[in-house]
């Protein structure tokens, strides 16, 4: 950064003020990103280019902060009718030129925040009815507690206000300050508490849950073992018919067989001696098809009548209890309960 220029001062006021507007602090140091745009802003407000001069200063001094480089700031401020930047802008740099113990800077800024306070516009934040962690911001900058019901600087032009709180619905508004010197009012309503969360039904836990879904996936499983039960039993009845003819076959050919060669021993007709033999094969066979159908069929039965009922066919059964029987003679089924 280039060193502060020294003038003597001829008449104090106006060469001091010429002093700082051509002058870049002496602490500024060798921060060549401010330097740059300190030297541009210059340029732009040489050229009457007020808006687009004051941010490049503004971060200038954000990157290198000096009270030569707030009185330039607070300078494009009050050039572009920025009044409340400008008079804030000019409380800075008094400060920082009070820190340098240069009171000629310091007295210079005082004086122009000093002309510039009776053209400041003012709005004030009003809440109505504080909440809980209740949060105020104006153009995007939060508002302290302590700002509310203070008529507050601002420049002029439309300013937006936000106010939000956990539990509430957000409230936003705006307030338009036409010229230097007005005085504006915002009231923050009584927030609009947020209706209860309703429950996600994914998230509730089994013990919560309808078990209607459960009696009617019995009630499902049921149905199909009773369909698997009938199936069976039809087979067990196809296995018995089975038996059936095949028996009566076996006692025909016998017959025929008997009818021929009455007498054990050997017989001089091949025909009834094989007439005979089939007789004996139909009768194994017969025996076999018993057995199995009957099985089957109290195998059925077992899975028809043991089959998982809905609730309504539960309270209709009334306890119903089946028992099956299988042993060396055969099988048998005992069903009991109320009915």
């Amino acid at each position: 950064m280039s060193s502060t220029r020294h003038l003597r001062v001829v008449a104090p006021a106006a060469v001091l003020f010429l002093a700082f507007a051509t002058a870049r602090p002496a602490h500024a140091g060798g921060e060549a990103a401010a330097e740059a745009l300190f030297a541009e802003a210059k340029k732009l407000v040489a050229q009457k280019k007020y808006a687009e001069a004051c941010p490049k200063f503004a971060e200038s001094n954000r990157l290198d902060r000096g009270a030569g480089t707030l009185i330039h700031l607070a300078d494009c401020y009050e050039k572009n009718k920025q009044s409340a930047s400008a008079w804030a802008a000019y409380k800075e740099a008094a400060s920082a030129a009070q820190a340098l113990n240069r009171k000629d800077w310091e007295t210079l800024a005082n004086k122009r925040a000093a002309a510039l306070e009776p053209k400041l516009a003012h709005i004030t934040v009003k809440v109505a009815e504080p909440v809980d962690k209740l949060e105020v911001s104006r153009d995007g900058e939060k508002l302290t507690q302590a700002s509310f019901g203070v008529a507050l600087p601002v420049d002029a032009g439309t300013h937006a206000f936000e106010a939000t709180a956990p539990g509430f619905k957000p409230f936003a508004s705006s307030v338009t300050v036409a010229k230097d010197g007005e005085s504006k009012e915002i009231v923050i309503p009584k927030l609009e508490a947020l209706p209860p969360a309703t429950p996600d039904p994914a998230a509730a836990t089994p013990a919560t849950r309808d078990p209607a879904p459960v009696a009617r996936d019995d009630a499902g499983a049921g149905d199909g073992q009773r369909l698997v039960g009938l199936v069976v039993a039809g087979v067990g009845v196809a296995g018995l018919v089975a038996g059936g003819v095949t028996g009566l076959m076996a006692m025909g050919k016998n017959n025929d067989g008997k009818a021929v060669c009455p007498e054990a021993g050997a017989c001089g007709s091949r025909e009834a001696v094989d007439d005979i033999e089939s007789a004996k094969s139909f009768g194994t066979i017969s025996t076999i098809a018993f057995g199995a159908g009957g099985a089957l069929l109290v195998g059925g039965a077992v899975l028809y009548l043991t089959a998982p009922s809905g609730p309504e066919e539960k309270k209709k059964a009334g306890g119903l209890r089946v028992q099956p029987s299988f042993g060396a003679r055969g099988g048998s089924l005992v069903v009991g309960g109320t009915f």
